[in-house]
C-alpha cells in the first residue's frame, strides 16, 4: 500500500508547485491590459482599476476590500500623505472568488491616502485606490461614465447633443448643489439633500462644442470639480500610401512614393521590411542594398498615430553585378581587371525560314528525250487512224454491188 501512496503524494506535490510557478502575477500583470488580476476598494467605492475610493472625515474609519482572479501571493499597503508606507497585510497567499477585507482603520489626520495591492513576488502594483481625508464634515465626488473619479479628474470627451450621465456622491448627509458652467453662463443640475454615500444620477445635454465644468458645492464650498470636453468626433481613416516607382540597380533597390495621413492632425511613420530580415524606418525615397542576389518581398507599412495603418507589398529580383575580365598583353604578362556594370539583357535573334512556292516542272532527268518520244508516238497514231479511214471510204464506192443490181431489174 505504501509503495503506491508515496508516488501519488509526490505527483500531487509537483502539480501544486507547478501551479504556483505558473502564477501570472510573476509575469508583470499590470502590463496586461486585457484582464485585471486584482482589485482593491473601500466601503465608499473604488471597484475597478485605479478608481477613487471616496471621501472621509478626520476621525472616521475606513475598511478596505480586495479580490484576486488567480492564486497569488500579495501584500497590502497604505501610503500616507507624508509618503510613508504602512503594511496592512504581510505576504499572504490568496485565491480567486474570495473577497478579503481589513479591520476598520481610524483616520487621524487629513490628506490623500493610497491603498496599494502589491504582488509579493513581482513587487508590482496590481491595483491602487485613492481616498481623501478632510477636516470638513462633507466630502464629495462628481464623475461621468467616461471618467472623473477623484478630485479634479477630467470627466471625458462627448459629442454635442448626446445626453451625458453625471453621478455625484458625498460622504455625509447634507444639502449640496451641482452646477454646470459653460462659456455663456451656468446651469444648476441638482440642488437638494443627498444621503451619505448615496449615488445620484443627473443628465446633461451639450448643445455645442466647448468645455463644461461641473462643480459640486456644499454651503458655497467646492467639494469636487470635473471638466467635460464637448467636440465633434473626428472621422478616422487609414493613411494614404502610394508607391509610384521601384528601381533596381545591381543589389540595390530604391522605392519612391508618397504617404499622407487619412485622419486629420494624425502623424504617420513608415516601417520597412526588406525580405532579408532587415527592418527599419524612413520616408520616401528609401533604398536598401542586399548582400546577395535573389528574389525578395518588400513590405512597407504606414502606421498612423490613431492606430490605423496601410501597407504595400512588392516582390523584386536583384542580381550581383556582372564581372568582366579583360586581358592585356605586355611582354608576355597578363593583367586582369574587373569592372562592375549593370547586367544587360541577352540579345534575341529571330530566325525565319522561307519556303518558296513549288512551280510545276517535270521530274524526268531527260526532258528533251521525253518530248521526242511523245511526238513520234503521236505521229504514228495519226497515220494509222488515217489509213483505216481511207480504206473504209474506198469499199463503199465499188460497181456491181448487190444493191445496184436489184434496182436495175425493177426498171
Amino acid at each position: 500500500m505504501m509503495r503506491y501512496l508515496l508516488p501519488a503524494l509526490l505527483l500531487t506535490l509537483l502539480i501544486v508547485m507547478g501551479s504556483v510557478r505558473a502564477d501570472p502575477e510573476t509575469n508583470n500583470p499590470e502590463t496586461n491590459s486585457q484582464s485585471q488580476l486584482a482589485d482593491v476598494w473601500s466601503d465608499r467605492g473604488g471597484k475597478g482599476l485605479n478608481i477613487s475610493c471616496g471621501h472621509y472625515r478626520v476621525g472616521e474609519e475606513v475598511t478596505l476590500y480586495f479580490q484576486v482572479s488567480k492564486v497569488m501571493y500579495i501584500e497590502l499597503y497604505i501610503i500616507r500623505p507624508d509618503g510613508s508606507k504602512i503594511r496592512l497585510m504581510n505576504i499572504s497567499m490568496t485565491g480567486p472568488g474570495v473577497v478579503y477585507k481589513t479591520p476598520p482603520i481610524l483616520l487621524i489626520d487629513e490628506g490623500l491616502r493610497t491603498a496599494q495591492l502589491v504582488g509579493a513576488r513581482s513587487h508590482q502594483v496590481l491595483d491602487s485606490c485613492n481616498f481623501y481625508v478632510t477636516k470638513e464634515v462633507v466630502g464629495g465626488d462628481v464623475w461621468t461614465d467616461e471618467g472623473g473619479r477623484g478630485r479634479g479628474t477630467p470627466g471625458g470627451t462627448f459629442p454635442p447633443l448626446k445626453p451625458i450621465r453625471v453621478a455625484l456622491r458625498i460622504n455625509s448627509t447634507a444639502e449640496v448643489e451641482l452646477k454646470a458652467i459653460i462659456s455663456r453662463g451656468e446651469q444648476v443640475l441638482f440642488k437638494g439633500k443627498l444621503e451619505a454615500n448615496e449615488v445620484r444620477y443627473v443628465y446633461l445635454e451639450a448643445l455645442q462644442e466647448g468645455v463644461i465644468t461641473l462643480k459640486l458645492l456644499h454651503d458655497g464650498k467646492e467639494l469636487d470639480t470635473c471638466r467635460l470636453l464637448i467636440t465633434l468626433p473626428v472621422e478616422e481613416n487609414p493613411p494614404i500610401l502610394e508607391v509610384n516607382g521601384i528601381s533596381v540597380s545591381g543589389l540595390t533597390v530604391t522605392v519612391n512614393g508618397k504617404v499622407e495621413p487619412g485622419t486629420p492632425n494624425a502623424t504617420v511613420i513608415l516601417r520597412w521590411m526588406w525580405g532579408d530580415g532587415t527592418e527599419d524606418e524612413g520616408e520616401f525615397p528609401k533604398s536598401h542594398t542586399y548582400s546577395k542576389g535573389g528574389k525578395y518581398t518588400i513590405t512597407v507599412i504606414a502606421e498612423q498615430s490613431d492606430g490605423l495603418s496601410s501597407n504595400f507589398t512588392y516582390t523584386v529580383q536583384v542580381s550581383s553585378p556582372e564581372t568582366a575580365t579583360e586581358v592585356k598583353g605586355d611582354k608576355g604578362a597578363m593583367e586582369t581587371s574587373t569592372s562592375s556594370r549593370p547586367r544587360k539583357p541577352p540579345a534575341i535573334t529571330r530566325v525565319i525560314t522561307v519556303t518558296p512556292e513549288r512551280i510545276g516542272t517535270s521530274s524526268s532527268p531527260y526532258p528533251a528525250l521525253s518530248f521526242l518520244l511523245g511526238s513520234v508516238v503521236t505521229v504514228f497514231s495519226f497515220l494509222i487512224i488515217s489509213r483505216l479511214l481511207r480504206r473504209q471510204d474506198t469499199g463503199k464506192g465499188m460497181p456491181g454491188s448487190g444493191q445496184g443490181d436489184t434496182g436495175a431489174g425493177e426498171d
